[in-house]
């Protein structure tokens, strides 16, 4: 069973908050108690190490995933790679998880030893914002994940038919026992936030403030909708260290 700090990832919904500037820690509490911390470390103004490290630190006791995306896969992050590996290597002992693309960039392998020598969980995204890829294509990201050595394949993409969201089920049902996230963008893509979790997919994605993904439910309504669904509750922290195991 994977940790994220002290949150297992698999026997209910969770939940991760995605942060792109700073939020009051008690705000987030509030918020959604005991839901992964996503910090969005591409959307700061500045880009470097140390920025990113107090940044993290500012939520010191939440389950943190850092998340510094390339603008190639809809994020802020513009400058050269060996920065951006500067980064994470900064914040990588503050945090209980990274989150770097398969697909795009050099450093993943990088960032995935790195994070590993730490003990740290690393989820490796692939989005596009444009279309479903094929089922082909799909599995083809799969793999090149796996064979990268991350923990968790997450797919994002957007769904412009009901036929797109079900091939996105589809996928996570056939890789349900592997460690995914899958999530649907767009307004065909808006009922995997809530119903993926059901087919295997181990977290899904909210905001506060603004969202970072097209079709994105707010914090409120995606509780409310979880809590509704899901009669064994969400998934949430056994205690509020950080310190927790992250691989199991």
């Amino acid at each position: 069973m994977l940790r994220l700090g002290a949150i297992e990832l698999g026997p209910r919904p969770a939940v991760a908050i995605a942060i792109q500037r700073a939020e009051a820690p008690q705000a987030l509490r509030d918020a959604a108690p005991g839901a992964i911390i996503e910090l969005r470390l591409d959307a700061l103004e500045d880009p470097a190490p140390a920025a990113a490290q107090a940044f993290a630190q500012r939520y010191t006791g939440f389950p943190l995933l850092a998340t510094i995306r390339h603008a190639e896969e809809g994020g802020g992050w513009q400058g050269p790679e060996a920065a951006r590996l500067a980064c994470f290597r900064a914040v990588i002992p503050h945090v209980d998880a990274v989150d770097v693309e398969i697909a795009v960039g050099s450093i993943t392998e990088s960032v995935v030893a790195a994070a590993h020598d730490a003990g740290r969980l690393v989820i490796g995204s692939f989005h596009d914002f444009d279309a479903t890829p094929t089922q082909e294509r799909l599995e083809a990201v799969h793999a090149q994940g796996r064979s990268q050595g991350v923990d968790i394949v997450k797919v994002a993409a957007r769904c412009n038919s009901p036929e797109d969201a079900c091939r996105l089920a589809e996928f996570t049902l056939a890789h349900r026992s592997e460690q995914v996230i899958v999530v649907g963008m767009g307004p065909y893509g808006m009922a995997s936030r809530i119903f993926f979790p059901a087919l295997g997919s181990l977290i899904t994605y909210t905001f506060l403030g603004e969202p970072t993904a097209p079709g994105q439910l707010n914090c409120q309504d995606t509780l409310t909708y979880l809590s509704s669904f899901y009669p064994q509750g969400m998934a949430s922290t056994r205690d509020q260290g950080s310190d927790a195991t992250n691989i199991d």
